[in-house]
C-alpha cells in the first residue's frame, strides 16, 4: 500500500525529539496494513459509537448512584476509559478528516497546532498500557467480591455503585462492568491492530509518571475525603502496601514493552505479507552497516 507517511515537522526542543514525539507521522493513525482506510473507518465508528453510549451510561448510573458523580474522576478505571473515549472520537474526527481530502492527506493533523499532535501520541501510548492495566488488575485483585456478591470497599464508584457492592448485580451493572473492564481491552486492542501507529520507547517514562501523578492523585483524596480509593493502596499496610505500590510500576513497564513486542510483531508480519517497506530510516541505517562493514573488508585486505 502506498502511502506518504508524511512526519511532523522537526522540533528545535531537544527533550521534544527525545522523546519521539516529533517523530509522529499522522497518515499512520488513520491507515491500515490490513484494511482499506474506509474499512479501518467504518470499525472505528462501531467502536467509538460503542464506547460513546458506555461512558454516558457510566456518568449517568453513577450520578443516580447514592455518592452521586463526586467521586467520579477519583478512579483509574474511569479516567483510562475516558482516556480511550477520547482518543477514539479524536481519531474518528482525523479520519473523516482524511477521506473527505483530495488528495488524501492527513491535513487535520499537519495543520492544527503542534502541541495537540504532541498530545495525541501521548494519549495513544497511554492508552495501550492502561487498557491493559485496569483489565488485569481489576479481574485479578478487585472482580472477587463483585463475582461472588459480597460488599467490598474495592470497587469504583461506577463498578459497584460507590465502594458498595450490591448483592445481587443488574442487567446494566453487569454489562457495565464488562464493557470498562473486558471490552475496553478489545477496543484498544483494535486500534492496535489495524492503525499503523508506532511506540516510542521513551514515552516509557511518560506512560510510567503518568501513573505516579495518579497515585499522588490518591493521597490527595485520602487527605480529603478520608478514604482510599483502592484499599492496596493503604498506607495503613504497612510494607504491604509498598510491595503493592512496586507492583504497579512494575506491571506498567512490563506491559509497555508487550506493546513495542506486539507493534513489532504486527509490522514484522506486514512487512512479511509485502503489505509494508522499511521505513526510511530503517533503510538508511542498513546501507550505513553495509557501506562500514564494505569498508573493514577493503582494510582488512589491504594489510
Amino acid at each position: 500500500m502506498d502511502y506518504r507517511d508524511e512526519r511532523l515537522e522537526p522540533s528545535r526542543y531537544r527533550v521534544i525529539r527525545w522523546f519521539g514525539f516529533d517523530r509522529f507521522k499522522p497518515e499512520k493513525a488513520v491507515t491500515s496494513y490490513w484494511v482499506s482506510s474506509k474499512t479501518f473507518l467504518a470499525i472505528r465508528l462501531v467502536v467509538t459509537l460503542y464506547s460513546t453510549i458506555v461512558i454516558w451510561a457510566d456518568i449517568a448510573t453513577t450520578a443516580m448512584g447514592e455518592g452521586g458523580f463526586s467521586h467520579f474522576f477519583a478512579f483509574f478505571t474511569n479516567l483510562t476509559y475516558v482516556g480511550l473515549h477520547a482518543y477514539l472520537v479524536t481519531a474518528t474526527y482525523h479520519h473523516v478528516r482524511y477521506l473527505m481530502s483530495n488528495p488524501r492527506r492527513p491535513s487535520s493533523f499537519l495543520d492544527q497546532p503542534t502541541i495537540l499532535n504532541y498530545l495525541y501520541v501521548y494519549l495513544y501510548h497511554t492508552v495501550i498500557v492502561y487498557n491493559i492495566l485496569t483489565p488485569v488488575v481489576f479481574w485479578a485483585v478487585l472482580a472477587k467480591p463483585l463475582t461472588s456478591g459480597q460488599s467490598s470497599s474495592l470497587q469504583s464508584a461506577s463498578e459497584t455503585s460507590n465502594s458498595v457492592v450490591p448483592q445481587h448485580m443488574t442487567t446494566i451493572s453487569w454489562w457495565m462492568e464488562c464493557s470498562v473492564h473486558a471490552a475496553s481491552f478489545f477496543m484498544m486492542m483494535s486500534e492496535v491492530i489495524f492503525s499503523r501507529m508506532q511506540v516510542y520507547i521513551n514515552m516509557i517514562l511518560f506512560v510510567f509518571f503518568t501513573v505516579v501523578l495518579y497515585m499522588f492523585l490518591t493521597f490527595i483524596i485520602f487527605a480529603v475525603d478520608h478514604f482510599w480509593v483502592y484499599p492496596f493502596l493503604d498506607w495503613s499496610q504497612g510494607g504491604m502496601a509498598a510491595v503493592w505500590y512496586i507492583v504497579v510500576g512494575v506491571i506498567v513497564v512490563v506491559f509497555f514493552f508487550l506493546q513495542m513486542l506486539f507493534h513489532w510483531i504486527r509490522n514484522r508480519i506486514a512487512r512479511k505479507l509485502g503489505r509494508a517497506e522499511y521505513s526510511p530510516e530503517a533503510i538508511e541505517f542498513a546501507q550505513q552497516n553495509r557501506q562500514e562493514m564494505a569498508q573493514r573488508n577493503e582494510e582488512s585486505f589491504s594489510y
